[in-house]
């Protein structure tokens, strides 16, 4: 991109903060679920604030990443994977807004936003850098299969270290009528 950068962001190439809102707040009514129990903490401040932050993550951090990571993919040297060098610092600020665990409970680190709102953030995140953005969007769906169906010990030994974004999860997708086979 060329020109200020603050005036590229007040643009947002990516996605449309309008018609997210709409979506959100016109058409879906996303307020109406802190009536429920499970939200009842939250109001629509709560969620345009968390928006608010994606998108700034998004904008200011992600996207113009976007082009010098995608120029150098990962390789494998010497038996290890090596990603570009810039990924920790872009990593770090999806973990610190609280992305790994924004839809989960309290329980388990999670700030229990609905789906609805943090489906929103992840979309801002993705359009900006999905290569960033994926090392976090597997992790958490590893987390919540392993809170779902793992055994105390697998909980124990994985998830806290997943939801801090200690480590991170993967997706090991199998096509076997397409002969891969994992």
């Amino acid at each position: 991109f060329t020109g200020n950068r603050i005036a590229w962001a007040a643009m947002n190439p990516l996605v449309s903060d309008r018609h997210v809102d709409f979506l959100l707040h016109e058409v879906l009514d996303v307020s109406a679920l802190c009536a429920l129990p499970a939200f009842e903490q939250h109001d629509r401040s709560t969620f345009d604030g968390f928006l608010r932050e994606a998108r700034r993550v998004a904008r200011e951090v992600l996207f113009p990443s976007y082009r010098p990571i995608d120029a150098s993919p990962p390789t494998l040297r010497d038996g290890q994977v090596h990603v570009h060098p810039r990924m920790r610092e872009l990593i770090a600020p999806m973990i610190e807004l609280g992305v790994i665990t924004a839809s989960r409970p309290e329980s388990v680190g999670g700030a229990r936003l609905p789906l609805t709102v943090t489906t929103f953030a992840h979309v801002y995140l993705m359009a900006a850098n999905l290569s960033a953005y994926g090392f976090l969007g597997l992790t958490t769906g590893a987390g919540h299969l392993i809170e779902a169906f793992g055994s105390e010990q697998v909980r124990a030994l994985f998830l806290d270290r997943l939801y801090r974004g200690e480590w991170t999860g993967t997706m090991a997708l199998t096509e076997p009528h397409a002969g891969s086979s994992l």
